[in-house]
């Protein structure tokens, strides 16, 4: 029997970890039997794939897969699990995180609101080793946000790409053919943006979270985002690539791709700050084939203002903060201006029309009022011209 949702787990040293989030599947509030489990191990070294093997023996409904050799990052165990996939609809799911209990739930029951709804996504809550919190939601002035246009919206693009806070139609994937990239972190943010910019209706529901993102800053086994190598940073290079690729393949917006880019650019800069490299370090990451191949992008021959960024490291200055803030803030008000602009411009066009329409109902109004004054001042016309024939006629009798 087929079920209504696939939800891909990528495994990877996580013994501690793995069963809290498969057991946040096993309770949603979503029925467990129309849920469809995949559980691909990447060669763990701890006991994280006998856990997967315990629950696939235990559950009909759980299956898990493991690899040959390790991959280096989750982009090969998804596109495994996706492979695998077979749901109308399918999610992925970190093996150290966990879905709020209705998440399956409340973004099924959306989805199924519109055919031609593709992605539906909400937020998520990141849960630090020291117990705080911070929660990540989608902006929007409304519970909820429906895009359309999906390869022209600022607001779209501005969504974090947390890959477990989405449920896509599986036929967006496979018609698009879009996978993630494999060996690279950031191969989220790819497959994100290639769905967003295939799809064609995306729903953001801007006051729901979907599951709880555990952060971990100690430990052999801290996130991936936390853990900032050079191997990790030139992954992060190698993804900001293959994002300017499907940017230029889906023909979006000069400016927005330079929006998408700069802040992501940002998030870099700030996570060597955070490292603390040696300058020759950094000089081997920035002289590197990986960013060679980066900067030489063509994107950068219609986006000069990036070049100042590769000419200060050029010249060994490797921190860049205060010219990405710089160069941020005017693609900013250029794209917020040009985006600003055109909804003034609509909503003009949408006043003058509802102005237009008001007057036409009033002149027709008027035109109906003036055809009945029209017909009744005729009459009174006419009786007038009978009164006055008859006046005369009974005079001119009178007179003979």
């Amino acid at each position: 029997m087929s079920k209504k949702v696939s939800i891909v787990i990528p495994v990877y040293n996580v013994e501690n970890y793995i069963k809290k989030s498969l057991d946040s599947i096993i309770n949603q509030t979503f029925n467990f039997n129309d849920i469809e489990v995949i559980m691909v191990d990447d060669c763990s070294t701890d006991n994280s794939g006998i856990i997967i093997d315990e629950y696939a023996s235990k559950y009909d409904n759980f299956k898990s897969i493991h690899l040959d050799e390790n991959s280096g990052a989750a982009g090969k165990p998804r596109n495994v699990g996706l492979n695998m996939a077979s749901s109308e609809f399918v999610m992925f799911l970190d093996s150290d995180d966990c879905f709020r209990r209705d998440a399956i739930e409340k973004l099924y029951r959306n989805i199924l609101r519109d055919n031609e709804l593709d992605i539906v996504l909400g937020g998520y809550k990141n849960i630090y080793e020291n117990n705080k919190t911070e929660i990540i939601l989608p902006s929007g002035n409304f519970n909820e946000s429906l895009f359309e246009d999906t390869k022209r919206s600022v607001d779209l693009i501005k969504i974090n790409p947390a890959i477990s806070a989405k449920l896509f139609r599986r036929s967006l994937l496979l018609k698009n053919n879009i996978t993630f990239p494999e060996g690279i972190p950031g191969q989220d943010l790819v497959f994100i943006l290639n769905s967003f910019f295939n799809a064609r209706k995306v729903l953001s529901l801007n006051n729901f979270i979907v599951y709880n993102r555990f952060l971990r800053f100690t430990g052999i086994n801290k996130s991936i985002s936390l853990n900032i190598t050079q191997k990790y940073l030139l992954g992060l290079i190698k993804a900001y690539s293959l994002t300017l690729n499907v940017c230029m393949l889906n023909k979006i917006d000069l400016e927005l791709t330079k929006l998408i880019l700069i802040h992501h650019l940002q998030f870099f800069n700030n996570q060597i700050l955070r490292k603390g490299f040696s300058l020759e370090e950094l000089s081997m990451l920035f002289n590197s084939s990986v960013f060679n191949e980066f900067k030489s992008h063509e994107f950068f021959d219609l986006a000069s203002e990036f070049k100042l960024i590769f000419d200060n490291i050029e010249n060994k200055n490797y921190y860049n903060g205060e010219l990405i803030k710089y160069i941020r803030l005017n693609v900013e008000n250029n794209v917020f201006y040009k985006y600003k602009d055109i909804k003034s411009i609509l909503n003009q066009y949408k006043l003058d029309n509802e102005i237009l329409i008001k007057n036409l109902r009033v002149k027709e109004a008027e035109n109906y009022y003036l055809k009945k004054k029209n017909k009744e001042l005729n009459l009174e016309i006419t009786e007038i011209h009978s009164s006055k024939f008859s006046k005369i006629n009974k005079y001119l009798k009178s007179y003979f």
